[in-house]
């Protein structure tokens, strides 16, 4: 599992064969709240099995292992935990309490490469880039690979909404940061007191251009 290791948590989504929900809750101050539902897929599990990695999940799975997780980052705040196996998969459920938004951006994207968080005040900004288009010009992935994740990706879904202190909104990006309209196979909620965008895993391997959210509060 480890050699298909990106440094966003968001990014693990492509590389440990997972469906995420987020949904992450700002206060006036940057503090706030996430919670998680990931999906880990019983196929790669049994791969890490084979090529001796199962001991060495690339994800928090275990409550030991969100310890270590906020040991490293003593902004976060585990709040509860918890776990269940289906025929398919593995499902956490995992709600923590961030202090400030740079807590935050550390815990989604350790290598500040794939988030920004921007507060002035009671306003705001995040960027979250979901896909580069690096994964279609040959540095990541190879069409062969491409077509085996959409594979096993099948059912898998990725999903994010977002409140603010006040009015939201969600603006769908492309990998160099500029606006563009939302896929079509996707479903977002634009404007409110909490947007949201989802779509299938899928789906966002079939985007080119890559793709990314900005929430603006």
């Amino acid at each position: 599992m480890k050699k298909f290791i990106l440094p966003a948590l968001i990014l693990l989504v492509f590389n440990s064969c997972i469906g995420l929900s987020m949904d992450i809750q700002m206060n006036r101050d940057g503090s706030g709240r996430l919670v998680m539902e990931y999906r880990i897929s019983s196929i790669l599990e049994n791969l890490g099995t084979f090529d001796g990695n199962r001991s060495t999940p690339a994800i928090p799975l275990s409550a030991e292992d969100w310890a270590k997780t906020i040991e490293r980052n003593p902004g976060i705040k585990l709040v509860s935990l918890s776990s269940r196996e289906t025929a398919q998969d593995t499902v956490i459920n995992v709600t923590l309490d961030f202090n400030n938004e740079e807590a935050l951006k550390k815990l989604l994207d350790p290598a500040s490469s794939m988030v920004s968080i921007n507060r002035n005040g009671n306003s705001g900004t995040m960027d979250i880039i979901i896909l580069n288009d690096q994964i279609y010009n040959g540095s990541l992935y190879d069409d062969s690979m491409v077509n085996l994740m959409k594979m096993i990706f099948s059912g898998y879904n990725f999903s994010v909404s977002f409140s603010g202190p006040g009015n939201t909104t969600l603006t769908i990006l492309d990998s160099k940061g500029n606006s563009k309209q939302a896929p079509v196979s996707s479903a977002a909620v634009l404007t409110g007191r909490r947007v949201s965008f989802s779509i299938a895993i899928m789906e966002i391997l079939n985007i080119t251009d890559g793709l990314g959210l900005r929430f603006n509060w």
